[in-house]
């Protein structure tokens, strides 16, 4: 699933080409939008979801999911694939006078106008963008700490505690962390708590900086099952954890399950 830093990546890409340009065309699986016409006049990432906000007051918001895929071409390219592509393939079309954006296989694209009445509650329901150069992750603690019977796994990944971190950072922050995947909130203290989410924010940062995501270092834990840990070198155990159950990767040694350890990777 694309994350957080996957998609702000993508508006950061996104910001110099679409800021100020017309929609000379908006669908979605293939039907024209009444916003058409329209001029972007921002882009931003909040979390896992993409909003790029309109001069009439209408913004689009799009969320990839599990599979989701995002692409840009020139308009003469983009147009071609256009014609070629089933309508049901493309979730949302935006086609400027130089370019066509595709996001394909989105589950959650929105056209929301500025009366309408949920108009913005979607994003207002996440918790803070653990991305946002202001990030707080003290107050993220205690927003965590609110769920003490529940498993840190499982914490990480509710957008409305903080957004943006899916099950590859969840595994990496929780590694940098060295804390046990299943580790119930309330057995974690406050610093455990906050080393954990500056972790987020540090690794997250760092991977939406980099152009070339797929030539970045490896990951320290996530889809590792068996290697040797790169600090103590006992293998990775991969286990299904949480409801819905994830993958989930961690060191069954230097991950202590009581979160003793935490701050020290």
């Amino acid at each position: 699933m694309p994350e957080g830093d996957t998609i702000h990546r993508i508006a950061a890409s996104l910001v110099p080409r679409l800021t100020g340009k017309r929609l000379e065309r908006v669908t979605t699986q293939g039907l024209v939008r009444d916003v058409t016409g329209a001029t972007v006049t921002r882009v931003a990432a909040h979390g896992k979801h993409l909003v790029i906000e309109l001069d009439s007051g209408a913004y689009l918001r799009a969320h990839l999911g599990m599979n989701g895929r995002f692409r840009a071409y020139g308009r003469a390219a983009g147009d071609a694939l256009l014609a070629r592509m089933s309508p049901g393939r493309v979730s949302l079309a935006l086609v400027t006078d130089d370019a066509v954006y595709l996001w394909l296989g989105a589950p959650t694209i929105e056209i929301s106008h500025r009366r309408k009445p949920l108009h913005g509650t979607a994003v207002a329901a996440l918790g803070p963008d653990v991305l946002a150069p202001d990030f707080d992750s003290r107050a993220a603690a205690v927003r965590a700490a609110e769920h003490g019977d529940r498993m840190i796994a499982e914490v990480l990944l509710d957008q409305r505690v903080v957004a943006g971190i899916g099950n590859i950072w969840k595994t990496e922050s929780l590694f940098a962390a060295a804390v046990d995947p299943r580790t119930r909130v309330a057995q974690l203290d406050a610093a455990a708590l906050e080393a954990i989410y500056a972790a987020a924010h540090r690794l997250m940062t760092a991977s939406a900086q980099v152009r070339a995501p797929q030539n970045a270092a490896p990951y320290a834990a996530y889809s590792r099952t068996g290697a040797p840990c790169v600090r103590c070198g006992t293998p990775i155990v991969c286990y299904p954890l949480g409801d819905p159950p994830r993958w989930t990767w961690s060191c069954p040694k230097c991950q202590s399950p009581d979160g003793s350890r935490a701050g020290r990777g």
